[in-house]
C-alpha cells in the first residue's frame, strides 16, 4: 500500500497494545493537499452537518438551518410548509430519524422539520433553566427514541413523535457528547475529561477521568468500548482506571477532538491531523493507523472543529463558529504528492530513474532534484553537483539513456535550449552540437522532446528547428535527410516544430506539430498529414499537437493536443476525435499520455488528471479534492516507474506519484440524482415563482402554457467531491427523436419552446468518474397554447377552410352544369324549331325557284338570306352547346370555315392542324372556342377581302405546353387601297378581335410577315 511506508515508524508490542517508542519520521507526502475549499458552505460559519436520506446535505450555522445540494444552499424557512418559522438562532446539532424526520438543537431550543414541511417546537428537558442551548441529538440504538442534551441541565429521551419520556440525566459541562452504544446504554464525555457509562433510567455503570483529555468513546467489531483521545486509545478498567492502548502520535499536550465511527474504522480529527484508524481481526481488536492526513491552514487560534461525512463518503471539515469548509474524498490517498525538502512549490517538465536507482526529477528554477532509491514518498532534494557549465542550475525537458562521451555513460537530454549530455554519476550537463544551424539559433534550438527507435536504435529529437538525428559517430544531432538526398539541399523539416515524436519500430516517425500528426517514412521521406486541412479519411481537429502515445497492443496512436482533447489514428489510417470536453474531458488541453493497468489511459489536463478506459468508454476525473497539488499538467511531464509501477505526472506544483491499482471503488455509494425545485417563468415578473421540493415529495408532473411558457428544473447529484464536473443529459420524449442531449455540468435544464402536445422529460446524471447515478428521472409535461395556437383551433379553422372550399366547389359543379344543362337545352331548341323552320323555308324557296312561279332574282335572294340564317343558325348552335367543349369540335368548326369560305369566293385555304396533339378529345373552356373561332372567321374574311384572288390562305392550329396558337396568313401583298385606308368593317372588325382576346388574356399580333404578306397571329393561355 502506498501509505505503508509512511506509518512503518508503528510497531506495536506483542501483547502490551502500547507502542514503540519512536517519533514518527516527517511525512512530506501527507500535506494538506486534498482538502478543497467548498464555495458556498465556506461563507457560513458553520456549526454542524448532517447528511439527509436523500443524499443531500443539512447544515446548522450561526444564522439558521440550510440544505445544500452541491452548488445553492435553502434556508429552512423557505421549505417550510406549515408551523411558526425557525427562530433567528444558532444551530449545534442536526440529526435525521428513521422516519426522515429532521431533529434541530438549536440555541433557542429543539425542533422537528417533518417530511411534509411542518416546523414543531419541542419541549425542553428541563424547563425553567436560564440556557436554552441543545447541547446533543443522538439515536438510540433500537433507533425508537431520541436523546436530547441541555446545555448546563441533562439529557432526557424523546418518542419520535417528540414526546419526552424518561426522567432527566443530570450534566453540568460545558460541552457534552452524547454516544448510545450498541448495547443500549449511554455514554457521555465532557470536556473535563469526565466519561460516564449510564443505563437508559440513567443508572451510573462506571466513570473514568482524564486531565486535560477529552476522550471519545467507540465500539470494536466485539462491542467492547474504547475511550480514544488526540494520541492514543485506552480501554476501560474497574474502579475507573484507564489502561493504555496503542498510540498513533507522541506523547505531548492534548486538545479537544472529534470522530467518525463505522463499523470497520473510525476516522479521528484533532488539531494537527486526520488519522484513519482501522480495526485488527478478532478475537482482540485492536486500533491500528491506516493513514494519515495533513489539515488545511486553520484562520483562529480557538480549535472547536468537526469532522463530518456524507453519503459518497466524502468529509467535511470545519471549525465552529468561523467561516470556512473544506471537503475531500474519505479514502485513503492514491495520489501521493512529493514535496521538496524545503516545502516550497515546483514545475516539473521530466522525471526518470537513475543507473543508481534514485529518482531524477527536472523542474524549472530549482534544476534537477533527486530522491532516494528506496524511499518512493521521500521528499525531493536539489542534486549539488548537477550544473551547466556556467554553474546555473539545468532544465531538461527530455531525456533518453545513452552511452556517449569519453566515458561512454553519458545520457541524451534536450532543455529549453540546445541538446545536451547529462552525465548520470555527476550530474554535470555539457552542450552538444547540432550541425547545420546558424550561431544565432545553435544555442536556441529549444529542443521539446526525444525517443529512441528499437528497431534501428537511433536517437530522435525533435526542437523549434526541425527533426534531429544523433551522430555517434561525431556525437552530433544532424538534421533528418533521406537517404540519398544531398546536404547542400535545405532538410524536409528545417525550421519546422516538432513538439513531440514517437517511433513506431516500422520504419516510421510520428511527429506531433502545431499543424497537426505527421507520419514519417523514414527510407523515403514521404509524409503523411492528419489534421484539420488533411483530406478524409486523415482530417481531423489534431491541429496543436503536443505529445504522442501508440498503444503496442493495437498500434493505435493517441493524440494529445491543446485544444481538441485526445485524437484516436488507428492503424487503417482513419482518424477523428475520440475524447473532447462534451464527452467529459475537463479540459480540451491534453498534456500527456500514459498507460496504465486494464487498458486505462491517464490523462493529465489543464484542470485535472483523467483515467480513460478506450474499451467502455468510461472516464473519471480526479481534482485537487483526491489530493492534486495543482489540476494543471505539463507537457510530457510523465513517466512509468518500473520499481512500484506506479505513474509519476508532474504539474505546475510539484510531481504526483499515482498508484493505479489502489484507486477506491468509484461504483461503491453511488451518487442519486435530485430534483430539488422548479422554476415556472411567468410573462411577468409578479407571476414567476420557485417551488422547493422536499425528499417526500412526489416527482411534479409539468406544465408549460401561455401564463407560464418556461420551467427551469434545478437539479443534484450526491455527489459532493466534485460536484461542480458532475455531467446531466436529458431527453424530451416525442421532440427530436428521443435523442440524449447534454447539458454539461450545468445542474438546470431549461424547458421552453416546445409544440403543444403530452411529453415525458427524462434526466440522467454521472458524476466526474463516468459513474451513472443510480436513478433517472421521468417527469411528464404538457405543454398548451393561446386558444388561436391550439392544434384543435387549427384543426377546426383547417376543417372549416376545406369545407368552404368543398362547398364552393360543389356551388361551382352545380353552377356549371346548370349551364351545361341550359346550353343543351338551347341548342337542342334552336336546332328542333328555328333550324327545322329556317331549313322548310330554304327548301321552299328552292321549290319555287325551279318551278319558276316567282320572279328568278327575287328567288335567288330569297333562297341565300335563308341559307345565310340557316348557316347563322348553326354557328349559334354550335357556341351553346355544351357537347362542342372539346379541341375535337374546334378542328372541326375551322375544317368547316376554310371549307365553306374556300366554296364561296373559289379561293385556296389551307388547314394546318399538324403539331395538334393525338388526343384531341380534351376539353376547351366554352369561351376559348368560342372567341378562337370567331376570331379565326373575322380573320379569314378580313384576308379574303383585302387580298388579291389569286392569293391563297393558310389558317394554322398548335396546341402545346398549356398554349393555343391560331394564325391566319395570306401569302401574297394586300391591296393597296384596302392597306392605305381599311373599311370600316374592317376597322370594326379588329377592334372585335382584340376585345375578344382582351377577354381570354391572350396576346393578338396582326402585321407583316418576315416571308411576305400578311398575318393575324393569337397566342391563348390555358
Amino acid at each position: 500500500m502506498g501509505w505503508a511506508l509512511a506509518v512503518a515508524w508503528l510497531r506495536l508490542l506483542p501483547g502490551s497494545g502500547g507502542l514503540l517508542a519512536a517519533a514518527p519520521p516527517p511525512q512530506p507526502s501527507q500535506t494538506t493537499a486534498g482538502w478543497l475549499a467548498d464555495p458556498a458552505l465556506s461563507r457560513l460559519a458553520l456549526r454542524t452537518l448532517v447528511r439527509a436520506p436523500d443524499g443531500l446535505l443539512w447544515v446548522g450555522a450561526d444564522d439558521g438551518v440550510y440544505r445544500y445540494d452541491g452548488t445553492t444552499l435553502v434556508p429552512l424557512n423557505a421549505l417550510r410548509r406549515h408551523g411558526p418559522p425557525l427562530p433567528p438562532a444558532s444551530c449545534h446539532h442536526l440529526l435525521f430519524t428513521p422516519d426522515g424526520t429532521l431533529w434541530l438543537g438549536t440555541e433557542a431550543g429543539a425542533f422537528r422539520f417533518t417530511t411534509a414541511g411542518v416546523l414543531v417546537a419541542l419541549p425542553y428537558p428541563q424547563a425553567g433553566t436560564t440556557s436554552h442551548l441543545i447541547d446533543g441529538l443522538a439515536l438510540t440504538p433500537d433507533r425508537r427514541h431520541v436523546w436530547v442534551a441541555q446545555d448546563r441541565a441533562g439529557l432526557r429521551a424523546y418518542t419520535l413523535a417528540g414526546q419526552p419520556v424518561g426522567p432527566l440525566l443530570t450534566a453540568t459541562a460545558p460541552r457534552l457528547d452524547v454516544w448510545p452504544a450498541p448495547d443500549g446504554t449511554l455514554w457521555l464525555s465532557e470536556a473535563r475529561g469526565r466519561t460516564r457509562h449510564l443505563t437508559a433510567d440513567g443508572q451510573l455503570l462506571g466513570e473514568w477521568h482524564h486531565p486535560n483529555r477529552f476522550m471519545l468513546p467507540v465500539a470494536d467489531p466485539t462491542r467492547r468500548v474504547w475511550l480514544l483521545s488526540e494520541r492514543a486509545a485506552y480501554r476501560t478498567g474497574p474502579d475507573g482506571r484507564l489502561l493504555p492502548g496503542p498510540h498513533w502520535a507522541p506523547p505531548g499536550p492534548e486538545s479537544n477532538c472529534d470522530l467518525i465511527r463505522t463499523d470497520t474504522s473510525v476516522a479521528l480529527l484533532t488539531q494537527q491531523r486526520v488519522w484513519q484508524l482501522r480495526w485488527t481481526a478478532a478475537p482482540d481488536p485492536q486500533p491500528r493507523l491506516r493513514f494519515s492526513l495533513g489539515l488545511p491552514a486553520w484562520r483562529t487560534a480557538g480549535w472547536s472543529a468537526r469532522l463530518r461525512t456524507d453519503a459518497a463518503g466524502n468529509w467535511w471539515l470545519f471549525d465552529t463558529g468561523v467561516r470556512g469548509a473544506w471537503r475531500r474524498t474519505g479514502a485513503a490517498a492514491f495520489i501521493q504528492p512529493l514535496a521538496l525538502a524545503n516545502g516550497k512549490p515546483y514545475s516539473v517538465r521530466a522525471t526518470t530513474r537513475l543507473p543508481d536507482g534514485r529518482l531524477l526529477v527536472s523542474a524549472y528554477e530549482v534544476g534537477l532534484l533527486v530522491q532516494a532509491a528506496d524511499s518512493p514518498l521521500a521528499p525531493l532534494r536539489p542534486w549539488p553537483t548537477a550544473r551547466l557549465p556556467d554553474g546555473q542550475p539545468p532544465l531538461l525537458l527530455s531525456i533518453v539513456p545513452a552511452r556517449v562521451g569519453a566515458a561512454r555513460r553519458g545520457w541524451l537530454a534536450g532543455t529549453g535550449g540546445p541538446f545536451v549530455t547529462l552525465d548520470p554519476v555527476t550530474g554535470r550537463v555539457q552542450p552538444i552540437l547540432a550541425t547545420e544551424l546558424t550561431a544565432e539559433t545553435r544555442d536556441d534550438a529549444n529542443v521539446r522532446a526525444l525517443c529512441r527507435d528499437g528497431a534501428t536504435g537511433l536517437i530522435w529529437g525533435g526542437a523549434r528547428t526541425g527533426l534531429y538525428c544523433f551522430d555517434s559517430t561525431s556525437t552530433t544531432f544532424r538534421p533528418y535527410r533521406p537517404p540519398g538526398q544531398s546536404a547542400t539541399l535545405p532538410a524536409p523539416l528545417v525550421g519546422q516544430t516538432i513538439e513531440d515524436l514517437w517511433a513506431d519500430g516500422r520504419g516510421h516517425l510520428w511527429l506531433a506539430m502545431p499543424q497537426g500528426v505527421d507520419r514519417l517514412t523514414l527510407a523515403t521521406g514521404e509524409r503523411r498529414h492528419y489534421g484539420p486541412t488533411a483530406p478524409a479519411p486523415h482530417r481531423v481537429a489534431g491541429d496543436g499537437a503536443r505529445c504522442l502515445y501508440a498503444d503496442p497492443a493495437t498500434n493505435r496512436l493517441w493524440v494529445g493536443t491543446r485544444a481538441h482533447g485526445l485524437v484516436l489514428i488507428t492503424p487503417d489510417g482513419n482518424a477523428h476525435t475520440a475524447l473532447s470536453v462534451g464527452q467529459g474531458l475537463p479540459n480540451a488541453s491534453v498534456a500527456t499520455i500514459t498507460p496504465g493497468p486494464g487498458g486505462a489511459l491517464w490523462l493529465g489536463t489543464y484542470q485535472g488528471l483523467v483515467r480513460y478506459v478506450p474499451a467502455t468508454g468510461r472516464l473519471a476525473v480526479f481534482t485537487l479534492a483526491d489530493g492534486l497539488l495543482s489540476d494543471e499538467f505539463n507537457a510530457r511531464a510523465a513517466y512509468f516507474d518500473p520499481t512500484d509501477s506506479s505513474l509519476l505526472l508532474g504539474g505546475v506544483a510539484g510531481l504526483h506519484r499515482i498508484y493505479p491499482r489502489q484507486v477506491p471503488n468509484l461504483a461503491r455509494g453511488r451518487a442519486r440524482l435530485v430534483l430539488t425545485a422548479l422554476t415556472a417563468l411567468g410573462v411577468s415578473a409578479d407571476s414567476s415563482q420557485t417551488y422547493y421540493r422536499l425528499a417526500a415529495d412526489p416527482l411534479p408532473s409539468l406544465h408549460l402554457g401561455p401564463n407560464h411558457p418556461v420551467v427551469d428544473l434545478h437539479l443534484a447529484l450526491t455527489d459532493f467531491q466534485s460536484g461542480a464536473q458532475a455531467r446531466y443529459f436529458y431527453r424530451v420524449r416525442g421532440w427530436l427523436s428521443d435523442r440524449w442531449l447534454p447539458l454539461g455540468t450545468t445542474p438546470l435544464l431549461r424547458l421552453q419552446g416546445l409544440l403543444p402536445g403530452t411529453y415525458t422529460v427524462e434526466i440522467r446524471a454521472e458524476t466526474s468518474q463516468g459513474i451513472l447515478a443510480t436513478n433517472h428521472l421521468r417527469l411528464p409535461l404538457t405543454v398548451t397554447a393561446e386558444w388561436w395556437r391550439r392544434p384543435t383551433t387549427w384543426t377546426a379553422a383547417a376543417l372549416a377552410l376545406v369545407a368552404l372550399v368543398v362547398a364552393w366547389q360543389r356551388e361551382r359543379e352545380r353552377r356549371a352544369r346548370r349551364d351545361t344543362a341550359m346550353r343543351s337545352r338551347l341548342a337542342a331548341d334552336l336546332h328542333d324549331e328555328v333550324g327545322s323552320l329556317l331549313t322548310r323555308v330554304m327548301m321552299q324557296a328552292e321549290m319555287l325557284n325551279v318551278l319558276g312561279t316567282a320572279p328568278p332574282a327575287r328567288l335567288a335572294a330569297l333562297v341565300d338570306d335563308s341559307r345565310a340564317a340557316a348557316n347563322t343558325v348553326r354557328d349559334i348552335i354550335w357556341s351553346v352547346d355544351a357537347a362542342a367543349d372539346t379541341l375535337t369540335a374546334l378542328v372541326d368548326r375551322l375544317h368547316d370555315l376554310c371549307d365553306a369560305s374556300s366554296r364561296a369566293t373559289d379561293r385556296e385555304i389551307r388547314f394546318d392542324a399538324s403539331e395538334l396533339p393525338p388526343n384531341r378529345a380534351r376539353p376547351l373552356p366554352p369561351a376559348v372556342r368560342q372567341h378562337v373561332y370567331l376570331i379565326a372567321r373575322e380573320a379569314v374574311t378580313n384576308a379574303l377581302r383585302h387580298s388579291a384572288p389569286t392569293v391563297p390562305l393558310t389558317l394554322t392550329l398548335r396546341y402545346h405546353s398549356a398554349l393555343l396558337e391560331l394564325r391566319v396568313r395570306n401569302e401574297g401583298p394586300m391591296e393597296e387601297a384596302a392597306a392605305a385606308k381599311p373599311s370600316a368593317r374592317a376597322g370594326q372588325g379588329l377592334r372585335n378581335m382584340r376585345q375578344r382576346a382582351e377577354l381570354l388574356n391572350a396576346t393578338l399580333a396582326l402585321g407583316p410577315h418576315p416571308e411576305g404578306g400578311w398575318e393575324v397571329a393569337l397566342r391563348v393561355p390555358l
